[in-house]
């Protein structure tokens, strides 16, 4: 049976998602946070997005990967964006912890992303997968994505072009978790905005140059 990649469901909800980053990344492109991945509940995408989106999962391409947000940047939507801008432009990703995504490649098999993420860095690594934690067909998969991977690692856009779309999605989700937390400790204890210290750096103060 034919595997799909990058799609499962929640533990907490059962609501169906799609993984756009397996991972969380700092500006050099490194892990920082193994812990969350960004994903998209697929059944709150606009509906004109939907077939676009899925096409863009079941594709070719978006199967020889492991990382979906490569095909997401050169996949487009009915408008003519490109899914992975648009998906930032509209804040349709959310910061989901990997053990809370079952991912779920067949009715066959389940696997927490937070497993599969270790799993794969072991094979990464060259080393052998723990016995008794995954089927044969986990393996197998696996290993298909890593060879995919291998393969395509490149996907015609350059290394800087798919830092800057790792922080901007990162930086929509710190935005909206942050006018979150605004929100709730203003019900919670309403202060006055005007007299809320503002963001940014402070004005530079201007100082006469008093000579004796």
């Amino acid at each position: 049976m034919a595997m799909t990649k990058h799609v499962g469901r929640l533990v907490s909800t059962g609501k169906k998602v799609a993984v756009i980053f397996r991972y969380m990344y700092d500006d050099e492109g490194k892990v920082t946070d193994k812990t969350h991945a960004l994903a998209v509940d697929t059944d709150a995408l606009p509906n004109m997005w939907v077939d676009s989106f899925m096409d863009a999962v079941l594709s070719t391409e978006g199967q020889d990967t492991i990382d979906f947000y490569e095909v997401c940047m050169r996949k487009t939507l009915p408008d003519g964006r490109f899914i992975l801008p648009a998906l930032v432009q509209e804040g349709r990703m959310r910061k989901i912890r990997t053990n809370d995504i079952m991912m779920e490649p067949d009715k066959q098999v389940r696997i927490t992303l937070s497993d599969l993420n270790e799993q794969l860095a072991l094979i990464d690594k060259g080393e052998s997968e723990p016995s008794g934690n995954l089927t044969s067909a986990d393996a197998i998969e696996m290993v298909d994505n890593r060879e995919a991977t291998g393969a395509n690692n490149t996907l015609g856009q350059t290394e800087q072009e798919t830092r800057a779309w790792q922080l901007r999605s990162q930086a929509n989700m710190l935005r909206t978790d942050a006018e979150k937390m605004e929100e709730e400790a203003q019900m919670l204890h309403p202060v006055d905005v005007e007299a809320k210290p503002k963001r940014g750096r402070p004005k530079k103060v201007e100082t006469a140059d008093v000579t004796g």
